[in-house]
């Protein structure tokens, strides 16, 4: 029977080394062989955990992820529960309203040779 050591890695990322006859794993841990085999290394330079989530970060920094969704779904439901306002349709000013004409009226003065002709206010 082959010997086998249990490559599991713990949370605190040190591998469990106990021996075992399985491949996938000691007695503690051989349920777990499938999803230690999808564990890869945070994405964050420097960090050494490993992580199985979508985002490729460990906890300690998926939560910059997660508070932008948190902040997008709340800004796109608020904008969901804003009514919509149809757009008024555009058109020239000119196609509506006519331009005002100037209301003078030319009177044509009669020339005459004579005096002036008054209203004889004075009796003159």
């Amino acid at each position: 029977m082959a010997r086998f050591t249990c490559a599991h890695i713990k949370k605190d990322n040190t591998i469990c080394g106990n021996k075992c006859c399985d491949p996938t794993g000691c007695y503690r841990h051989w349920k777990l062989y499938e999803k230690n085999i999808e564990k890869k290394p945070c994405l964050v330079s420097g960090c050494r955990k490993y992580t199985v989530s979508i985002t490729g970060c460990c906890p300690d920094h998926s939560s910059r992820f997660h508070s932008l969704n948190y902040r997008m779904r709340q800004k796109y439901g608020a904008e969901a529960l804003q009514p919509k306002i149809p757009e008024a349709p555009i058109f020239e000013l000119s196609d509506v309203v006519k331009p005002l004409r100037p209301r003078i009226y030319e009177n044509p003065v009669s020339e005459s040779d004579d005096e002036d002709i008054g209203l004889d206010l004075f009796g003159d």
